[in-house]
């Protein structure tokens, strides 16, 4: 994990942001694009801030250390987002875009609950 910033780096503000906006990009790319929704901008507002909020609490867990549950969480949310995507594609008589979003939420606190479990376990074994 050589990549990730250091614990209390100030390099994780700007993870924070960028993550923020990837995830707010993808988010609004799939409601917009690939449902086909009009372009609302209280919708995207939203967007932005559930991304941003996401991306503060996985960014401060990874500032104070917790690297390991902003890493498995992240897997979540990438396997969340292709699934998310790929369930656009079929043809769920009008509930692919809540069973898109749902699996997007299944697999991002799954991620999450994962990691903070491995960080348990993690911590555990290192201090014993």
């Amino acid at each position: 994990m050589k990549f990730m910033p250091s614990t209390k780096s100030r390099h994780w503000f700007l993870w924070m942001v960028t993550y923020g906006f990837i995830l707010w990009l993808l988010l609004g790319l799939h409601r917009f694009a690939f449902l086909g929704q009009q372009l609302d901008i209280i919708i995207l507002l939203r967007l932005a801030l559930s991304s941003f909020i996401i991306s503060g609490i996985l960014n401060g867990f990874g500032w104070l250390g917790a690297r390991l549950v902003w890493l498995i969480t992240t897997f979540g949310i990438i396997i969340g987002l292709v699934l998310m995507f790929l369930y656009t594609n079929r043809d769920m008589s009008g509930w692919e875009d809540l069973a898109g979003f749902l699996t997007f939420a299944v697999f991002m606190l799954g991620g999450f609950i994962l990691g903070l479990l491995t960080e348990g376990i993690y911590l555990f074994i290192r201090r014993t």
